[in-house]
């Protein structure tokens, strides 16, 4: 790992320096693990209680922070600590990609546009008029279907897979064992029987979208599926046909998403959460781990629960919850008070 002074950390961070600027750092670590003269990371107070306990040599952490004087490290401070930490973090772990290429085991079928500097590694194999940009890196086992189109600087992991016609953007990372473009979950009974409707809509993923570990996003019936540009999709989400999520969604993990369903820019759905078919989410709304959203809901609030609702009133419902047994109690004691008096 390579070293660098404080104050260069500070100048690629546009941070400040409070201590020594010429402390050598040549390891990044958090509160738990930072070894001895690493930096370490505190967003808050308490963490920085923490953080001062620690071997650290220098903590990095807000700007306005109530520093103690007598600290036996420095600091570095930025109004964003957390960006801050990423930004470090990248610069001492820098990603490493493959080298272009295409490795004699790939399968290509007719007519495929291959940009430049494309690495295309062991066991790909592309089907028929396939389009991908420039410098675009495809890691082993990965499948990409008929009139693919993937855009500049993609990176799809290992056992990809992207269905025929899927459209992605520039700059989106798919993670292993994702899947987009499968068929959306369509049936039509007849005479007692399901009958498949075919899906013959596809996936649009714009730019700068992560998608994580064995997520699946359906092809849309008719038209499309389309992921909006920022967007973080966590491991193990499902997004079903036609859906729509908007600009800069964070998804996390194990969220399901029904058909037709609308998320506006900015959505925040925390781990488990359920949405119905047929539902607009506003723009702005943070709805609670393992909340079940029903219906619509207008942009900007905070939501828990299911049916997910304003997370104030989910809180009153909370503090009766756990008074049931104590009220159950109270309810059979006058129940009984009752009855001996009637006796």
């Amino acid at each position: 790992m390579a070293t660098y002074r404080l104050v260069e950390l500070a100048e690629r961070i546009q941070g400040i320096v409070r201590g020594n600027p010429d402390l050598p750092i040549s390891a990044v670590g958090g509160i738990e693990n930072v070894p001895p003269g690493g930096l370490t990371f505190a967003e808050d107070e308490r963490r920085l209680k923490q953080a001062l306990e620690s071997p650290a040599g220098a903590i990095l952490t807000r700007s306005g922070m109530n520093l103690p004087s007598d600290a036996n490290c420095s600091f570095l401070l930025h109004l964003n600590p957390r960006w801050a930490m990423a930004q470090v973090l990248a610069l001492y772990n820098p990603m490493t990609h493959p080298q272009a290429g295409i490795h004699p085991t790939v399968v290509m079928g007719e007519d495929c546009e291959i940009g430049d500097e494309v690495a295309l590694m062991p066991y790909v194999v592309l089907g028929n008029r396939v389009r991908l940009g420039n410098r675009v890196k495809v890691y082993p086992f990965c499948y990409i279907g008929d009139e693919v189109e993937v855009g500049d600087d993609t990176v799809l992991y290992p056992h990809c897979t992207l269905m025929a016609r899927v459209r992605i953007g520039q700059r989106v990372i798919v993670h292993p064992g994702a899947v987009v473009g499968g068929d959306g979950y369509g049936y039509v009974q007849h005479e007692g029987v399901h009958h498949k409707i075919p899906q013959i809509g596809t996936v649009v993923i714009e730019d700068d979208v992560e998608v994580g570990c064995n997520t699946t996003i359906d092809r849309a019936t008719t038209g499309e599926t389309r992921i909006g540009k920022g967007t973080k999709i966590d491991n193990l989400v499902q997004v079903a046909h036609n859906v729509e999520v908007g600009e800069h969604c964070l998804l996390v993990s194990q969220v399901g998403i029904a058909g037709s369903t609308v998320l506006e820019d900015y959505v925040i759905l925390a781990g488990q959460v359920g949405v119905k078919d047929h539902v607009r989410v506003g723009k702005g709304v943070v709805v609670g781990a393992q909340g079940g959203v029903s219906k619509n809901l207008p942009p900007g609030g905070v939501y828990w629960g299911t049916p997910a609702i304003p997370h104030q009133e989910w809180l009153r419902v909370l503090a009766h919850l756990y008074k049931l047994p104590e009220l159950v109690k109270r309810v059979a004691e006058l129940e009984n008070a009752l009855k001996r008096r009637d006796d």
